[in-house]
């Protein structure tokens, strides 16, 4: 029996499937790098969240000079972040920021007595 004329040869078949495997694995490696680089940035801006709350309560307790919402403004503004919230919850500060559609809270307050 012949072969039908249509299917002679299946050379350059795994040229195909070598630069398809290829594409695959770069669109999976972006999508990967993309995620690491999202959970960086959240990770940066909890870390100048954290800061700012901590300068605010410092400011609070009058361990440094300036209203508490306005020492952790300039914290944020040095970290290009926009504070969403800053409140004063009897000796805590509650700070809200965002950046780059990212959000991170923070609340920094007067150390706890340890007894022992």
């Amino acid at each position: 029996m012949r072969p039908s004329p249509r299917v002679v040869n299946d050379l350059g078949a795994g040229t195909v499937i070598a630069v398809s495997l290829i594409s695959v694995i770069a669109g999976l490696l972006a999508l990967m790098l993309s995620a690491a680089n999202q959970f960086l940035e959240k990770t940066r801006l909890e870390a100048i969240a954290d800061n700012a709350a901590i300068a605010g309560a410092d400011s609070l307790r009058g361990l440094i000079a300036g209203a508490p919402c306005d020492v952790a403004r300039e914290l944020v503004l040095s970290g290009s972040a926009r504070i969403i919230s800053c409140s004063i919850n009897q000796t805590d500060l509650l700070i809200e920021l965002e950046r780059n559609g990212l959000t991170a809270r923070a609340r920094a307050g007067e150390p706890i007595e340890v007894e022992n």
